[in-house]
């Protein structure tokens, strides 16, 4: 049995406004606008890395145009690997329906 462990894929602004936000388990839309709106202070500057991680949560992240993030929050036992497949899939995707 899997357990899904992508929480939330969204389309966020650069301050951690949701644009497009689906959640694959059951959240409250408080708790999904806190996990988004600590993302940006978790990003901080660094242009390298395209995961962050807290206690409970790991953001996998890439930016895309107009200064907008396809972002993941994924549960911190998640592959990496997978959620980094799982993104760039994503990311594909994305142009093709914005």
């Amino acid at each position: 049995e899997s357990i899904m462990v992508v929480l939330s894929a969204s389309i966020c602004t650069r301050g951690g406004k949701a644009l497009v936000s689906r959640q694959f388990v059951e959240m409250n839309r408080m708790r999904v606008e806190g996990l988004l709106a600590a993302f940006p202070k978790l990003m901080g500057h660094s242009k390298q890395h395209t995961f962050v991680e807290t206690d409970t949560v790991r953001y996998v992240y890439q930016p895309l145009e107009n200064q907008l993030y396809l972002l993941l929050v994924t549960t911190k036992a998640s592959n990496i690997v997978e959620d980094l497949g799982t993104l760039r899939l994503l990311a594909k995707v994305v142009p093709d329906v914005a």
